[in-house]
């Protein structure tokens, strides 16, 4: 199945919603329509409501249900161009910019159509990291008044990242509590093949627990944060677009949904030389992904 990789190429490909419509089917039910009640195939399209009737039992669904898509009321043609966008502009959009290049009704209605898109991608199955890692953490977010200490308020991220010669392979981010040995030694064994992988920290003490775990640890001696630079280098490239592109793209984040702006942040990055597959993967997470109201999204917590 074609997928674009231009705006014109968008443009030709979905001209209107009935376009999408007939797309997003042939993605959801390659093999026909499958009842969700009796998983029978075959159905009667009722066009006036675009809904598949099974022809069984006789139940009506519609290819939106069960998605991110499920109850929308913003044209699906907006929704495809919210894919592209996620998937195809290096540095993302803004729920502002989304809004003034779609015209749709309001930021609110932008900004949760791009949240519930990001909600997809953390259902992605991540494979674990291998060979010679870098585990690391950092702050986000301005300085808060009052409040002092390492990080001063701001929100804790940790990272691992694979080297792979002269260049990053894989990532994984997360939002942390506080770097604490608890905290980070679990992060870091979630993510690797234990086995297989020799991971390389700066001095910070919450590290030193990981040898006592089986795992090869190579702590650099010499200090932690900007005096491990040289021995972290693809942490702190990492570390570093990360926030130029929180600050260039977005102009900060709320704390309470970072792990989201994260989630794409890795799935961009891991397949920046698959670029072609991006779209298609995007969409298909969107499918396979719960329906996310609104008011799961602003009622979550921070942090």
């Amino acid at each position: 199945m074609r997928f674009p990789s231009t705006l014109l190429e968008f443009q030709a490909q979905f001209p209107d919603d009935d376009h999408c419509w007939a797309y997003l089917r042939r993605i959801r039910w390659p093999r026909g329509f499958l009842c969700p009640r009796c998983g029978s195939r075959g159905s009667h399209f009722l066009a006036s409501r675009r809904l598949e009737q099974c022809r069984a039992c006789r139940y009506q669904s519609s290819v939106t249900a069960g998605t991110v898509f499920h109850g929308t009321r913003v044209p699906l043609r907006v929704w495809f161009l919210g894919v592209f966008f996620l998937a195809r502009h290096k540095k993302g959009i803004s729920a502002l910019q989304f809004q003034r290049d779609t015209g749709v009704g309001s930021y609110q209605t932008a900004w949760a159509l791009l949240h519930k898109l990001r909600s997809g991608l953390s259902n992605l199955p991540a494979p674990l990291l291998k060979g010679d890692v870098e585990a690391d953490e950092t702050y986000i977010g301005g300085y808060r008044e009052g409040l002092n200490g390492r990080g001063a308020g701001k929100t804790g991220v940790a990272i691992i990242v694979e080297r792979r010669g002269r260049t990053a392979g894989s990532a994984r981010l997360a939002v942390i509590p506080r770097a604490t040995t608890a905290v980070l030694t679990s992060f870091v064994q979630g993510a690797i093949q234990p086995q297989e992988a020799t991971v390389h920290t700066d001095a910070w003490r919450s590290y030193t627990a990981l040898s006592k775990m089986g795992i090869d640890h190579r702590p650099r001696k010499g200090g932690h944060g900007r005096h491990a630079l040289d021995g972290l280098p693809w942490a702190h490239t990492v570390f570093g677009n990360l926030k130029t592109w929180l600050r260039g793209t977005f102009h900060g984040v709320s704390p309470k949904h970072l792990q989201r702006y994260l989630d794409e942040f890795v799935f961009r990055f891991d397949r920046r030389w698959k670029e072609t597959e991006i779209f298609p993967r995007v969409l298909h997470c969107a499918i396979d992904a719960d329906p996310f109201p609104y008011h799961h999204l602003t009622a979550e917590r921070t942090g």
